[in-house]
Order: C-alpha cells, then sequence, then structure tokens
C-alpha cells in the first residue's frame, strides 16, 4: 500500500515537471516566432525626393519664379494645384481640404491675404491645422503680401504685418520682407529678394 503511495506521488510530480518544462519551451516558442515576424516587418519606403510647395493666390507665381527651392504644385491654377489669382484665405482652406495627404511635402509657403484685405476675420488656425494635417512632414513658412492698391489701397503695412503675426504665433515662418506697397503682379525687384530668402531658410 505504501509503495503503491509513494509511486503515485512520484508520478504525479514527473508529470508535473514534464507540463512545466514542456509549457516552458512553449512560451519560449512563442516569444522568438513573434519577435522574428516583427523583425520581418519590412520599413516604410522613404520619398524618391522631398518637396517644397508654395500656395496662395495671384502672387504666388511670383516668388515661385524667383526661388530656386520652392514650386507650385502645378503652373496651372486652380483647387487642385492649390492657388489660383483674385482668391482668399477660406478658398485656400476649402481647397486643402479636398486635397491630399502627401507626406514628402517638407516645405509649404503660403502666399495669401491680400485678396481678402487682411481681414481679422480670416479663419488663420483652421488653415494652419489643414496644412500640418494634410502634409504632416511640413513646415511652415508665409510671404508677406503687397498693399496699396485697388481694393487694398488704404491698407496701411502696420495693418499687414499684424496680420501676419496672427500665423507666427502659430508657429509659421515669417519671410522677410513683405511684398510691399506696391501693384504686384509682374516680375518686380522685390521679388527676387523673397525668393532668395527662402532658399536661405529653407533646411533641406
Amino acid at each position: 500500500m505504501k509503495y503503491v503511495f509513494w509511486s503515485n506521488i512520484f508520478l504525479i510530480t514527473t508529470f508535473c515537471f514534464l507540463s512545466f518544462v514542456l509549457n516552458k519551451e512553449q512560451i519560449k516558442e512563442t516569444t522568438i516566432t513573434i519577435e522574428f515576424k516583427k523583425d520581418t516587418i519590412p520599413p516604410k519606403p522613404p520619398c524618391d525626393s522631398v518637396k517644397h510647395i508654395i500656395i496662395g493666390d495671384s502672387q504666388t507665381p511670383f516668388v515661385d519664379n524667383q526661388s530656386t527651392k520652392v514650386n507650385r504644385v502645378s503652373t496651372t491654377s486652380g483647387m487642385t494645384s492649390l492657388w489660383q489669382g483674385g482668391k482668399t484665405l477660406s478658398w485656400l482652406v476649402q481647397a486643402l481640404e479636398g486635397y491630399k495627404t502627401d507626406s514628402c511635402v517638407v516645405s509649404v509657403v503660403f502666399c495669401i491675404g491680400t485678396n481678402g484685405g487682411y481681414s481679422s476675420k480670416d479663419n488663420v488656425e483652421r488653415l494652419i491645422v489643414l496644412t500640418k494635417e494634410k502634409f504632416p512632414n511640413s513646415k511652415l513658412y508665409a510671404v508677406q503680401g503687397s498693399w496699396g492698391w485697388g481694393g487694398i489701397k488704404d491698407v496701411t503695412e502696420t495693418k499687414v504685418r499684424t496680420y501676419y503675426k496672427r500665423f507666427e504665433k502659430l508657429g509659421v515662418t515669417i519671410v522677410e520682407p513683405p511684398i510691399g506697397k506696391i501693384e504686384p503682379h509682374g516680375n518686380k525687384p522685390v521679388y527676387k529678394i523673397i525668393g532668395k530668402n527662402i532658399d536661405s531658410i529653407l533646411q533641406i
């Protein structure tokens, strides 16, 4: 009777030990399998080339033409190109809402505000948030517009600079100098200065 009892104890102990060892090996194999799968996930391919874009109104192409780094999305204006003459900040917001996300864009230069008369009602905050959503890897810059002509003949430089301070407070780098108190349509000398300054501050 005693022999049978100790035999049973031995068998139970052996069974428990083997179960523990087997379970430990299974856990180890499972861990190795998980680590192997994690290591074999392919990395996200890098962009073939990074992009610096400029978006906005009719002054946009003149800045573009004098920069060696920034380019319009397309030389043909329209919502899909994110620039068009005579347009306001609210139009640009609408254009961005329908635009695809592009993680290869590393710089976005705004050239907007003039046609709205630098209105305090412009939703600059929405523009910045939306631009960061569409171009998540980008840094943002703003070209200050023109005044003293057409429907903005009574606008002052102070009003213009105050308007772009709103951009600056949201983390946008302001490009100097402003386009200025001129009729801006044409290859004005100031665009060469602005283009050169943009190229000097872009980091890539």
